[in-house]
This record gives C-alpha cells, structure tokens and sequence, in this order.
C-alpha cells in the first residue's frame, strides 16, 4: 500500500485521492437509480431528484460506516440486488395493470421493514449465526458470480447497446478503448502519483472523449441552486404485504453481499474483520436502508468493487475518503453540481466498472484457494456456480407463474448461486464430517 488506513495524507495528494474517490462514488450511483426510476414510471426531473437523494443518502452512510462502523474505505451505493428487484416489481406491477405510483408507496414502507429487519438481526444476537454460513467457498460464488452477473450489463453498457438500440455502437466502444486503455496504461506504465490516480485520468479523459464524440453534453440547470431532500417524496407510505415481505427477504439475503465486501477489504489489508466490526456495519446498513425508505432512493450495499480500487490505486487512507464523502455530501445539496456528476456518460463509468471487477474476480479466486478442494468443494462450488449463471440466461418471465417473492428470488442468479453455495456446502460437510 502507498498509503496504509491510518496514514496522514495532506496537499494536493488529498484533494486527488478524494476526487478519485468522489468519481467512484458518482460512477456507482447514478446508473442504477436512473434505470430503477424509468422502469418506476418516474420523469427526469423525479429521477434527479432521486439522485440527489442517494447522494446525500450514500454519502452520509458511507462517512458513518468508515468512522463508527467497519472503518474501511468501502463505498455504500445503490444494491445490485435491490436495482434488480425494483425492476422486476415494477415489470409486474405493469403487467398486472397496477399504478406504479401505487408500487411507489408500497415500496416506501417494505423498504423500511427491510432495514428495521436487518438491525433487528443484529439486536437480537443472531450475527453470530449468520457468519458460519459465509466460508470461503461461500464467498467465492457470491464474489465470482456477481462479477458474471454485473459483465452482461457492464458488456452491454461498453458497446453502446441500450436506450432501444440493439445494435452495438462504433463511438461507444471507441470510449471504452480511450477509457481503460488510459487506465492500463498509468497503473502498469507509470510509477507514484500518477499510478494511484490512473482511474481519475481514465475517466477525464474518456469524458472528454465522450464529450467529443456527440456522446454528451452539459445537463441544463433545472429548480434553484440548493435543495434539500423530500421525504416521503412517493407518497404517504402503504402496506402490500407481498412487496413487503419481498423487500425484506431481498435486505436478508444482501447480507452476503455485505460480508463480502468486508472481508475482501480486510484480506487485502492483511486484517481480520471480527463479529463486532461486521455487527456495526450492518446495523448501519439497516439504518441506511430505513433512510432509503423514509426519503426513497435504491436502498445501499458496501461495493465489494472498493478493494478493487485500493488494490488498483494502492491508497487506503481513510483521510481521502472521508473528504469524498464530505464533497458528495455538499454536492447532493447542490442542485447544478449533482446534475453535472449525474450526467458522466454511463458508458466511462461502465469501462472503469470492469477495470475494477476484473480485480475483484480475482479476489473471488483467492477465497476458492482457502478451500481444499475436493470432491465435496468441487460439487459445492461447480453446481452452485452452473445454477446462478444459468439462472442469469433465463427468460423474463420464466418464473412468472410463481408468488412474487419466489420470482425475485429465482430471477436472480446472484441469490440462486449463493443460495445453492450455502445449501451445498452444508449437507456436503456434514457428509465430511
């Protein structure tokens, strides 16, 4: 590491740390929410407003989780598993003939029972429990197949397909070749400071890229300069009991995710992440999803994909990283700043995406080395692995004909595949054993 977790960064090696930091965050929530609320039948001006919610939301949670909770540079943004979730109610929603404003308000109230549902788990002393089903094994389908799941839209995102078009877009790959070439380039070429900001040029340089090629243009000012988040902005919150107990199955099962991350920090930091750091992060995780609730935004995970960036960059300096949380914070109030942030052309941040999650697949390959291997590892892991991409290839609509909280489940190949790893792993070493 250039810089340890406790090392002193100041100058203008703080402000770059932290703007990289800051460009990270903005990549990681803006896409989801701006594809959860067109498929929630919201408009632009909603969507951004939404967006300034999850700024201040993520970088609120994140300063607490990096000062109270696991105290590493992990940066909390919208869930992969929830983005999934709300597209799929909505989906159903329309085709059942509901008002997504309806879906809206429902959601509203499942999403707060999720994050009561998760403190509760930690309240009631039953982390203990949850930890002995994350091994290894575990782990590595969990980390391995969310960066399978992640490559179809990241792929997609590269080559400019999307927004209606089926047809992949010659300047979009161009930018996605200015991008992680860049990238490449200043972390294997260049040494020092330049090497630990090789993402911030890569992204500079693709926006300018993106800029030139027609692919952007600056956002027009929208409402006033300040303002502050709405809550309750969906409406009067309302009970479905379907969508609640969905939203509270998803929040359950996103505490792999979240013991993921932890530990793929704390294994490339040399450090051990104890019950007590995992419990306090994942009482803030419960308090951050309440929050997404109480003033509507996707609900948080901590991006396993932040290793990633400290492996990458070399910096794990909570100095820097408390600054980015300090700027997103500022910014989200800021209505002319976050429509700027809000608008980097999804396709930079998609190229940057899969600079960082090639790393992380190979954090996923390490968990697989801590097992032994056998037979018993090697049905675990294979079958679970099969059933969660499969499960990514299927239809639609395969699982339609199901009540909704087994759809979502299923619909999922991220939630298939650590499922099938947790079940496996169990029956096959009690047969070991």
């Amino acid at each position: 590491m250039r810089y340890g977790l406790g090392d002193d960064v100041r100058g203008r090696h703080l402000w770059f740390y932290g703007v990289q930091h800051l460009v990270f965050f903005v990549a990681g929530t803006t896409i989801m929410p701006i594809a959860v609320g067109s498929h929630l039948g919201m408009g632009q001006a909603e969507i951004a407003a939404m967006l300034q919610r999850s700024f201040l939301i993520f970088g609120v949670t994140t300063l607490l989780q990096v000062r109270l909770g696991h105290r590493y540079p992990i940066i909390d943004g919208p869930a992969g598993l929830w983005t999934s979730m709300l597209i799929i109610m909505a989906a159903s929603a329309a085709e059942a003939g509901r008002p997504l404003a309806e879906l809206r308000s429902d959601l509203e109230l499942g999403i707060i029972a999720a994050g009561a549902a998760i403190m509760l788990v930690v309240a009631l002393g039953l982390l203990k429990w949850v930890l002995k089903l994350f091994t290894p094994l575990v782990n590595g389908v969990i980390i391995t197949t969310m960066v399978l799941q992640m490559s179809i839209t990241l792929v997609r995102g590269v080559v400019g397909i999307g927004g209606g078009s089926d047809a992949a877009d010659g300047r979009s790959m161009l930018i996605f070749f200015v991008t992680t070439a860049a990238i490449l380039f200043v972390t294997v070429y260049m040494k020092g400071f330049l090497q630990s900001i090789a993402t911030l040029i890569g992204v500079a340089l693709g926006w300018l890229a993106a800029a030139a090629a027609g692919l952007w243009s600056a956002p027009a000012l929208q409402g006033g300069i300040f303002s502050l988040p709405e809550p309750l902005a969906w409406g009067m919150p309302t009970l479905n009991p379907g969508i609640t107990a969905s939203c509270v199955i998803g929040e359950l099962l996103l505490m792999s995710m979240t013991f993921a991350s932890i530990n793929s920090m704390s294994a490339a930091l040399g450090e051990v992440a104890d019950e007590r750091k995992k419990g306090r992060s994942l009482l803030l995780q419960g308090f951050a999803t309440v929050l997404s609730g109480v003033f509507p935004a996707v609900p948080p995970m901590p991006y396993i994909s932040s290793t990633g960036v400290v492996l990458m960059t070399g910096v794990a300096a909570r100095k820097p990283f408390v600054l980015a949380c300090a700027m997103l914070i500022a910014f989200g109030a800021i209505s002319p700043v976050s429509l700027l942030l809000a608008s980097m052309p999804a396709l930079v941040a998609y190229s940057t995406t899969i600079v960082i999650f090639a790393l992380i697949f190979g954090q996923g390959i390490l968990e697989f080395k801590k097992c032994a291997m056998d037979s018993r590892d090697s049905y675990a892991m294979g079958i679970s692995m099969i059933l969660g991409v499969g499960a990514m290839f299927l239809p639609s609509g395969a699982f339609s004909a199901l009540p909704q909280s087994l759809e979502l489940i299923l619909s999922n190949g991220l939630v298939v595949g650590t499922l099938a790893a947790i079940l496996l792993e169990r029956a096959l070493r009690a047969g070991r054993d």
